[in-house]
């Protein structure tokens, strides 16, 4: 059974690292019920959540940082330069008539 303090530093780790207050077992030790909640810690992988987020945000946003791209130059081509003169599709459809 835990005593005042023992459920005090058990809820305060519960603060700290975001854990929901009934986690905690009254009816075990204190040191298994910490035990218990580390075990909950360590579930989160928070690399592989900010992993997750980018591949979602690379889906949703592929054409506003493809422009964006374009528009600051950072998708010029290293072997070929920058192209010569822009290309102008209407000025593409005049010359073929």
């Amino acid at each position: 059974m835990l005593n005042s303090l023992e459920k005090w530093r058990l809820k305060r780790f519960c603060d700290v690292h975001g854990l929901d207050h009934h986690e905690i077992d009254n009816t075990l030790t204190y040191w298994e019920s910490k035990k218990h909640l580390q075990s909950l810690i360590m579930d989160r992988n928070p690399s592989a959540e900010w992993a997750s987020e980018q591949e979602r945000y690379d889906k949703e946003h592929a054409l506003s940082h493809y422009i964006t791209s374009i528009l600051d130059g950072s998708n010029i081509s290293k072997e070929t330069g920058s192209p010569q003169q822009p290309f102008s599709l209407a000025a593409y459809i005049e010359s073929r008539r």
